[in-house]
């Protein structure tokens, strides 16, 4: 069967999605109402940001409306070219010039969000169809590639923003397919030790900065910390009696090995971008490396990506429980807080309707995210499973990094916040989302 369509499927809207789906984009048309409301032409009308907001959520209603008749078996079949179509998609960008930095738009749209609906298919369709394999070492790093090939092309685009979500999906999908936590913990290893010494590298280096002085206690506190979490599960595995002598020395050799071996390269790597920083010179790096500054510690370099944060934090402070009220913003009126329509839209929402809001929002995100996991849960189809649980990923990222950005505890990445930041690709694309686990909940298939 070829049909994209199939009109005997079961049409409803589920309540947590209905209400995500109408409540948050009630506050967004409110917010950019006062919140960078200029006029900008598109399909050759001049429309403000409301009015185009407004026409971005009714189309995304539609397709929403259209999903629910979408044959979603499709998604698997047709996998393999709907990749390549992906990775031709996301070079088309090349063909632009850069925007805000990095090269990821092409004749006014964003290829990338597209390609989270692809990139989940194509994950899913490999893990679905050899989830007994699932803790094979080979398979994995095998299925890693599906990722990795289109976050080493938007690292190419200077997107690291788009790059972090299409890795957020990796830990999610491999963990719901059945993946030892073992070896859930080894590939989470890298990560987290090369985190931990590039803070050390950065606090090395800003060491007489007033915030590193505060706050000198954080990079010990984490290695601490992982070294007790390093320590209780080693400790663990020793006292599992069902695996072998040999199995145990395995896993406690590959941990030990992972962390010093990472620990080094991450600090080898930071040494070699920030050497002329060291020696206060002009660095060709100097871009990377107060990337990497602003990722660990997002109020460093207060006159340049701190800068973003120091004003979203002094506005969410300022609106206080109950805001200033719709258009009393100073932050926004004075345009105090940069991209506050689309990256720092949470800090826009914190100063105009204060803190209660922000509390109703994040409610009504993780009501959501709650009835997603049971949904995925209750699914018999691995595939369409593992859709949800990737789309479920993609969603929570961008909700933790946006709310992180406004109080200044997740880097500036250029994330912007689901349903409530304005923008037409990226609203289409989380209408699709919610679109196809709305219609794998309806149907239990």
């Amino acid at each position: 069967m070829n049909r994209l369509f199939t009109y005997n499927q079961k049409f409803s809207i589920r309540i947590p999605i209905l209400i995500t789906i109408i409540i948050l984009p009630i506050i967004s048309l409110l917010i950019l109402s006062s919140a960078g409301n200029y006029e900008s032409y598109i399909f050759g009308f001049l429309l403000n940001r409301v009015e185009k907001q407004m026409l971005w959520f009714f189309l995304g209603l539609n397709i929403f409306i259209m999903m629910q008749f979408v044959r979603l078996r499709i998604l698997n079949e047709k996998i393999n070219f709907l990749y390549i179509l992906l990775i031709g998609l996301i070079l088309l960008p090349y063909l632009n010039d850069a925007t805000k930095g990095a090269q990821n738009w092409f004749l006014g749209f964003q290829p990338s969000e597209l390609g989270k609906i692809i990139i989940v298919a194509a994950f899913a369709k490999f893990l679905s169809d050899r989830k007994d394999q699932i803790n094979n070492l080979v398979y994995i790093f095998t299925s890693l590639i599906i990722i990795l090939i289109p976050v080493f092309v938007f690292i190419g685009q200077k997107d690291i923003g788009t790059a972090l979500v299409y890795c957020s999906i990796i830990c999610p999908m491999l963990y719901w397919t059945g993946l030892k936590n073992s070896i859930l913990f080894l590939l989470i290893s890298p990560i987290i030790i090369s985190y931990i010494s590039v803070t050390f590298g950065v606090y090395q280096l800003h060491a007489k900065e007033t915030i590193i002085i505060k706050t000198y206690y954080f990079p010990n506190l984490l290695l601490f910390s992982w070294l007790l979490i390093n320590f209780l599960f080693i400790l663990r595995k020793l006292l599992d009696k069902k695996l072998f002598i040999i199995n145990k020395f395995s896993i406690i050799l590959s941990i030990i090995l992972i962390n010093i071996s990472f620990s080094l390269i991450s600090n080898n790597f930071w040494n070699y971008l920030a050497k002329d920083r060291l020696l206060e010179e002009k660095s060709e790096y100097a871009y990377v490396t107060r990337r990497i500054e602003n990722f660990i510690i997002p109020s460093l370099n207060p006159r340049r990506g701190g800068y973003q944060v120091a004003q979203s934090i002094v506005a969410v402070g300022s609106g206080g429980v109950f805001g200033k009220g719709l258009g009393q913003a100073s932050q926004i009126n004075m345009n105090f807080l940069p991209e506050a329509d689309t990256d720092f839209i949470i800090a826009s929402i914190g100063e105009t309707f204060g803190f209660f809001i922000i509390i109703l929002i994040i409610m009504i995100y993780c009501n959501l995210f709650y009835w997603l996991l049971i949904y995925s849960e209750n699914t018999r189809n691995n595939f369409l499973s593992l859709l949800i649980i990737g789309y479920l990923s993609i969603l929570f990222f961008h909700v933790f990094i946006t709310i992180g950005m406004a109080v200044g505890l997740a880097p500036v990445t250029g994330l912007p916040a689901p349903f409530l930041s304005y923008g037409g690709t990226f609203t289409l694309s989380t209408y699709i989302m919610l679109g196809i686990c709305n219609n794998i909940s309806n149907n239990n298939i």
